[in-house]
C-alpha cells in the first residue's frame, strides 16, 4: 500500500537532496534509493554489534591487544575509525 508523507527541507537537506538527484534523476528515486540505502546500513551495523555481543559472551570481552591489532589493520586499509 502506497503512503505520502511531506517533508520540510533546509538549505542543507536541499543541497543533499539536489546532490542525489544529480545520481538518480529523480528526487523520488533519490530519496527513496537513500531511504533504502540507509536501513540496509543500519541493519549491517546492528548485525555486526550482534555478532561481536555473541562473540564476546562466548570468548570474554575483547582485549586491547586485539582492538590493537584491529587499527592497524584498519589503518592499513585506509579506514577511518
Amino acid at each position: 500500500m502506497a503512503s505520502k508523507t511531506t517533508i520540510n527541507f533546509d538549505d542543507e537537506m536541499e543541497a543533499a537532496l539536489g546532490e542525489l538527484v544529480a545520481l538518480d534523476g529523480t528526487k523520488k528515486l533519490a530519496i527513496k534509493r537513500s531511504l533504502l540505502a540507509e536501513v540496509k546500513r543500519r541493519r549491517r551495523s546492528q548485525a555486526m554489534l550482534d555478532m561481536i555481543s555473541s562473540w564476546e559472551a562466548q570468548e570474554g570481552p575483547i582485549d586491547a591487544e586485539h582492538l590493537d591489532w584491529a587499527d592497524r589493520v584498519l589503518d592499513r586499509q585506509g579506514v577511518e575509525h
